[in-house]
């Protein structure tokens, strides 16, 4: 294994958080601006239990490469904010 791919295996904790930042990153792409996602919906969309796509968000938060991840406070409910560094 190369540096570079030791340090990107590195940036996640599990490979279900590695799973689902791929996911974000392909979602980001297909908008022109953030991408607003929630734990239920992504849970659906995936076939995870959605309390396991809350820990991974929790997981990726200021830590996924190439990806912001952030809880949007102005929402009543658990909502993401996903956008590019």
């Amino acid at each position: 294994m190369t540096v570079a791919g030791s340090n990107a295996a590195s940036a996640y904790r599990s490979y279900g958080a590695k799973r689902l930042a791929e996911y974000l990153r392909a979602e980001r792409g297909r908008t022109d601006g953030d991408l607003y996602v929630n734990g239920d919906r992504l849970a659906d969309e995936l076939g995870r239990p959605p309390a396991e796509i809350e820990r991974h968000l929790r997981e990726l938060s200021g830590s996924s490469p190439g990806l912001r991840i952030s809880l949007d406070s102005d929402s009543p409910r658990a909502v993401w904010r996903v956008s590019r560094r």
